[in-house]
């Protein structure tokens, strides 16, 4: 299982340099990516369920500028192996996002769209050093 984790781990990587580069990452990377990680990790899918939820909420709050920003912490979701650690995913999205949002217009201050998905990265990397993606 360690090996499918640094596979996404890499793969989440990847998505985030092409986000920051670019802003845009195509969609059809990002469903089949969602769709994997739900094959994966069946037992999970009320953590999901619950992530695309929230995801949703802070999409509709203007936290998340698009609907990848939704697809990856779906995905999160899918991975988490319990619900404090889907607290957790939700915790570090809004601490790891404020202070992304704060640096990026402190840093950027002309960028009217800011990449998120290296966000998600680091998300990433804390939960797998806590324990807590299954």
């Amino acid at each position: 299982m360690d090996l499918i984790l640094l596979i996404i781990g890499m793969i989440l990587l990847v998505f985030s340099i092409i986000d920051w580069k670019v802003k845009a990452i195509p969609s059809i990377f990002l469903t089949a990516m969602l769709f994997a990680v739900a094959i994966l990790h069946p037992a999970n899918l009320w953590f999901g369920i619950m992530a695309f939820i929230i995801s949703y909420l802070l999409y509709e709050a203007d936290f998340f500028l698009g609907v990848a920003d939704m697809k990856i912490m779906t995905m999160l979701g899918f991975m988490i192996s319990t619900t404090n650690y889907l607290f957790a995913l939700i915790l570090l999205t809004v601490t790891f996002g404020l202070i992304w949002k704060v640096f990026v217009k402190w840093r950027l201050p002309k960028e009217k769209e800011t990449a998120f998905i290296p966000v998600f990265f680091f998300i990433y990397v804390t939960l797998y050093l806590l324990g807590g993606l299954a």
